[in-house]
């Protein structure tokens, strides 16, 4: 009999055994699993905040281009070639403004200051020939370097965080009001 309750017992805690081994099988199998699909996810913000981020550089850079005239006044390459490739640049701009979901509130305040600026520029240019446009473009030339160089330090502080999706999506706020003034 001992041997009959000997083998059961044995049995008993070889199958209490596999059975305690499938259940934490299945639990870290699933924690990794919600795990992966957790890093993927993020991976994939990170890349659309990237992708958000080179365009907004590229908006930049084109920004940094300057012509000083005879007169030696300064003013941005996108009014050299008159209203319609400042039109062109301008439609850049809302598209960089149609990524702002992916970028972190203070650069989007930055990049709607500038916005408005060149909405209220394009204003002015519409219409004029291209020596009139020139002269628009001095007459903006240090308050559109201000922003410029704004928007350029607030989006180097955005590169050194945009690892920490968690921060960004806490600090992301959906009760964003744009205005924009109208001068006549």
């Amino acid at each position: 009999m001992e041997n009959a309750e000997l083998f059961k017992v044995i049995l008993t805690s070889s199958l209490i055994a596999s059975i305690l081994s499938v259940i934490v099988s299945a639990i870290v199998s699933i924690k990794l699993k919600n795990l992966d699909y957790k890093n993927e996810y993020y991976k994939k913000i990170l890349e659309k905040r990237l992708e958000a981020y080179k365009f907004l550089e590229t908006q930049i850079a084109v920004l940094k281009s300057t012509v000083l005239d005879e007169d030696a006044k300064a003013y941005h390459l996108i009014f050299a070639y008159g209203e319609a490739k400042f039109h062109e640049f301008q439609q850049n701009l809302f598209a960089a403004m149609a990524c702002s979901m992916w970028i972190n509130d203070n650069t989007v305040d930055r990049m709607e200051k500038l916005n408005e600026l060149f909405f209220k520029i394009s204003r002015k240019v519409e219409g004029n020939d291209a020596k009139r446009v020139v002269r628009i473009g001095k007459d903006h030339y240090h308050e559109i370097s201000d922003l410029r160089k704004s928007l350029e330090d607030s989006v180097r502080k955005d590169l050194l965080n945009l690892h920490n999706l968690k921060k960004f999506m806490k600090s992301a706020s959906s009760k964003r009001l744009r205005k924009i003034e109208m001068e006549e």
